[in-house]
């Protein structure tokens, strides 16, 4: 009888590690990110803002970079029920589903409605690209723009002008005028912040709408079906003749 030939692939002749590499979280005694120990250091005077700098760039931001990111994620903050994450929360608790599928979902669809929302700001990051490079000459995208700015918005457009230039220099501060969105605002400080791959940024978007949308959610009792505006509009049913029924 022949010896039968055993195939090598990959996964044989890779030299595997032992371990998996940590390098944000040492779990070795007190858990630490970045080499900053959870309860000796960080509980102790540093915020949200702090733990997503460090969690991505590896130390604690300065005061203007924690700012610029405090603001970012207070722009994107507020997911109407309207829009896709918010919605899916409110209809994963009017199914009752449990916390943690609720969670999930609302995380997925809040993930894709910050894919989309890039895809669609992608001029406006180009036209961001391009002033760092020294050439801002373009107009400002209309993606960027506010359609029908508020009293609101136009005041915190002029003042955010001033907070840009203190936080990053007059050459990168964003403009007093027009109106940027929401949106475009939030994306311009990250982008300003040096954090711009796609998986931090939509990590960031999903991170800062998630407790909105799930408290959202928890207006309505579990399994409140009445609640949801669930009946469609009247309809005839027309045959290919025309006829109605």
């Amino acid at each position: 009888m022949s010896t039968p030939r055993i195939y090598e692939g990959p996964f044989d002749r890779e030299p595997w590690p032992a371990k998996l590499p940590a390098t944000v979280v040492d779990a070795r005694g007190e858990r630490r990110i970045h080499g900053y120990c959870v309860r000796g250091d960080l509980a102790h005077g540093h915020g949200i803002a702090d733990l997503a700098w460090l969690a991505f760039q590896g130390e604690l931001p300065s005061l203007a970079a924690r700012e610029a990111l405090e603001t970012a994620i207070i722009y994107l903050a507020p997911v109407h029920v309207g829009e896709a994450g918010s919605h899916a929360a409110l209809l994963a608790r009017v199914v009752r589903a449990k916390p943690a599928a609720l969670v999930a979902v609302t995380a997925t669809a809040l993930a894709e409605q910050g894919r989309t929302e890039r895809e669609a700001l992608a001029p406006w990051l180009a036209w961001l690209d391009a002033g760092d490079a020294g050439d801002a000459s373009a107009r400002l995208p209309a993606c960027a723009l506010e359609p029908a700015p508020s009293a609101e918005a136009i005041e915190d457009q002029r003042e955010l002008a001033v907070r840009t230039a203190a936080w990053f220099g007059a050459a990168r501060a964003l403009p007093a005028t027009p109106v940027l969105s929401r949106a475009a605002c939030a994306h311009a400080l990250l982008h300003r912040l040096g954090l711009r791959d796609a998986h931090v940024v939509e990590a960031l978007a999903v991170w800062a709408r998630l407790l909105v949308a799930v408290a959202e959610s928890a207006s309505l009792p579990a399994g409140a079906i009445q609640a949801y505006p669930a009946r469609l509009p009247d309809y005839q049913y027309v045959d290919h003749e025309g006829r109605s029924a």
